[in-house]
């Protein structure tokens, strides 16, 4: 192999020559190129996984709410008086407690309903004469 005396030569080749005007064309002769090649589509590898995968979460979905709507739907309202019986049965549940969950359109109904305004003395004492559990409503 040859050796080179970097102190003697001013200049060194590197072997690897530029064509003449190769920068000046450059641009042109690489938009020809592009312009000549098709526009491929491009089709991820994962599309066909995120389909499969959205189909199997909407079925799962599906499988959990059907049950569930028509569970809730079976379910009847309570009754008056379950809902009366259950209260009564309820030692901890207080007049005060009822009273506090009561707005004035409720209190306006309930005296209209059992006509509280029209009651004398009379008609209480007669009540209270024939009720049965006189001692739980007087301990109340």
């Amino acid at each position: 192999m040859k050796q080179i005396d970097l102190e003697n030569t001013e200049k060194i080749d590197s072997g690897f020559k530029i064509p003449e005007n190769y920068f000046e064309q450059f641009e042109a002769k690489m938009m020809e190129r592009v312009s000549k090649e098709k526009e491929v589509k491009v089709v991820s590898l994962f599309y066909k996984k995120q389909v499969w995968i959205s189909s199997i979460a909407a079925l799962f979905l599906l499988a959990i709410a059907i049950p569930v709507y028509f569970n809730m739907a079976k379910e009847s309202n309570l009754d008056s008086n379950t809902i009366e019986s259950y209260l009564a049965d309820q030692q901890s549940v207080g007049t005060t407690e009822l009273i506090k969950h009561l707005t004035d359109e409720d209190i306006s109904e309930l005296q209209n309903a059992l006509a509280i305004d029209n009651v004398t003395d009379e008609t209480i004492e007669n009540y209270l004469s024939e009720t049965a559990n006189l001692d739980y409503l007087l301990n109340e």
